[in-house]
């Protein structure tokens, strides 16, 4: 096929004339040869619309469009490709089209209070805009667009009471919640990431359209990575809550088992007859030592009273921490998510919450138990070891530990994804992540991932693996070549405790690479080293800029480009970078807007 389009197409030898009569003939004999023909005008207008309709809504580089779209596109059809200032100009049309019309789409879906909003958001900002692209604000502040294109970061403790209206999609702009319902994520990541990388005073000029475009993508992203972070926060105090409580219980318990001596020189005294005689008979090897069979079942039964007591110390612990500390901080994350389920199975939990809600705004003195005209579930929110803390002998039913048992139901839903969070993005409804024609070709789908449609065939399958898997473990332990694996017991429960790796030594081939280079380059430079990869594998072709076109010449963005990869990587910062060095760039160059900076 390359001989092919080499024939059809004209090469820059002065010496022939590509546009005789007998070149033309030679051209309509290999089209009628092979099949092909010549593109027209209605063509082009074709495979226009194909690729503003199909392709551009789910591919951002132009490249790609030409190459494994027109022209695979024109060869399929039997159509001779045009050429490629063609393709490119017609790969821009599209693509000028296709955003075009998305932008209409979107401005659609805003209300004109919405949109009034969004551009108050840079109204005001392009008087005086300092080197470093940020507008000025009165009072010496932060314009709110500027704390749009900040990194949000993790959500801390103190910052959970109006998170999300402080630094989500700007206060009251009311963007609707399937605005972006439609579009490909990587095509609203790129309208993202271009809008923070322009002035408000660009923004300003351009029309109408295309800016709210770009406004409401920023809020939007914005809007669902803080949505993201507080679930992400209330994830970790969730955690964190259990988790010191059972510290604070375990630094207890151990300093009470130092204090008795007898109990720690019997397990010693056992654990050396043990070692002694390891095939030996328990009746004649460890009784003699601990003095008796009953003195063993005595140890036993007090064991299995320290196991009751330190879960009751751990609920009692957690209390407290609860009631004290983390409590004041779930109101408001529970207020500002929005949660919601598609599994009846988990019904009560969603219950649970609506209660949870109306009754975190009670202080605990005011009443440590529910109303008992409340309907309150117990099943599948409370576990077995939690309900005679939760249940007093009267029925009725305490706050303070059901609190605690909905927290821990709730996080574990969430992290399932069985409740879902409205407006988030990793959090976000499960069912948006399938194909959008998934329920028309299920079997389609199910055969590309190699799964049966069959669900109970799923499971025996899956259960056969997991069975087959225990056994081998099984037989591992029993002859004793798990490689350090082993059955142990935490918090009185089974647990399986992998032994550390040790240190691998260093191959005797990398020691050898590394002599060789120095050897023959000598100490090279980090750079170089980044540079000449770039060089031999050409990645930074990989960049896509989010910008309409580009202006800035290859040779200069590889280099503006390494420059910025090398100032990240090694964590000096791209202003150390800037000032040292001789290679010509400053700091406020911009790199040609490919999102690597930002």
């Amino acid at each position: 096929m390359a001989a092919i389009s080499g024939w059809l197409k004209p090469n820059t030898s002065p010496s022939t004339n590509w546009q005789s009569k007998a070149i033309q003939r030679h051209q309509g004999e290999i089209r009628a040869a092979y099949g092909f023909r010549a593109n027209t005008e209605e063509d082009q207008e074709r495979l226009a619309q194909w690729l503003a309709v199909e392709l551009c809504p789910v591919e951002l580089s132009r490249e790609r469009l030409a190459a494994a779209a027109v022209v695979a596109r024109c060869r399929n059809d039997l159509i001779e490709p045009p050429a490629p200032g063609q393709v490119g100009r017609l790969v821009g049309r599209a693509v000028k089209e296709f955003e075009a019309r998305c932008c209409r789409m979107t401005l659609d879906r805003l209300t004109h209070a919405t949109r009034s909003r969004l551009d108050d958001l840079v109204a005001g900002d392009d008087g005086a805009e300092g080197q470093d692209g940020e507008g000025a604000v009165s009072g010496g502040g932060r314009s709110h667009f500027t704390e749009l294109k900040t990194d949000p970061g993790g959500a801390g403790p103190g910052e959970s009471a109006g998170g999300g209206e402080q630094a989500g999609a700007g206060p009251g702009i009311e963007l609707p919640t399937d605005l972006f319902a439609d579009v490909s994520e990587k095509l609203v990541d790129a309208w993202r990431a271009r809008a923070s990388k322009e002035y408000p005073a660009n923004l300003e000029r351009m029309k109408p359209p295309r800016r709210l475009t770009l406004l409401a993508t920023l809020c939007h992203v914005r809007q669902t990575e803080i949505t993201d972070s507080l679930v992400d926060l209330f994830i970790q105090l969730v955690l964190k809550t259990n988790t010191r409580a059972e510290r604070k219980v375990d630094k207890e318990l151990t300093n009470e088992l130092k204090k008795i001596r007898g109990k720690e020189g019997m397990l010693l005294r056992v654990a050396e007859a043990a070692l002694a005689e390891p095939s030996g008979v328990v009746r004649r090897v460890i009784y003699p030592v601990v003095g008796g069979e009953k003195t063993l079942k005595a140890l036993a039964a007090e064991a299995a009273a320290n196991e009751a007591r330190y879960k009751a110390r751990v609920r009692t612990v957690l209390r407290s921490s609860y009631s004290a500390h983390w409590r004041r901080m779930l109101s408001p994350l529970l207020r500002g998510l929005e949660l919601k389920c598609n599994n009846t199975a988990y019904r009560p939990v969603m219950d649970t919450i609506d209660l949870l809600k109306r009754y975190l705004e009670q202080p605990i003195n005011e009443g440590a138990f529910f109303d008992a005209a409340e309907t309150v579930p117990l099943e599948g929110v409370v576990p077995e070891q939690w309900r005679a803390a939760v249940v007093d002998e009267k029925g009725r039913i305490e706050r303070i530990p059901y609190e605690l048992c909905v927290l821990v139901a709730l996080r574990d839903a969430l992290r399932r994804r069985e409740i879902w969070v409205v407006g988030a993005n990793r959090w976000r409804n499960p069912e948006d992540d399938l194909p959008a024609d998934f329920e028309d070709n299920r079997d389609v789908h199910y055969a590309a991932l190699g799964q049966p449609l069959d669900a109970g065939e799923f499971i025996t399958a899956l259960q056969g693996r997991l069975r087959t898997s225990l056994d081998r473990f099984e037989k591992s332990l029993a002859e004793g070549t798990t490689g350090g694996v082993a059955i142990a017991r935490k918090h009185g429960e089974p647990w399986i405790r992998v032994s550390p790796r040790g240190k691998q030594e260093e191959p005797e081939s990398l020691g050898a690479i590394k002599d060789e280079i120095e050897r023959r380059w000598g100490t090279i430079d980090l750079l170089d080293i980044l540079k000449y990869a770039e060089f031999d594998t050409d990645f930074i072709a990989e960049f896509t800029s989010v910008a309409t076109r580009e202006v800035t010449s290859k040779e200069v963005l590889r280099r503006r480009l390494l420059l910025v990869l090398f100032a990240l990587g090694t964590n000096m910062g791209i202003k150390r970078v800037a000032v040292t060095g001789k290679h010509g760039e400053s700091e406020a160059t911009r790199c040609g807007g490919c999102g690597t900076c930002s």
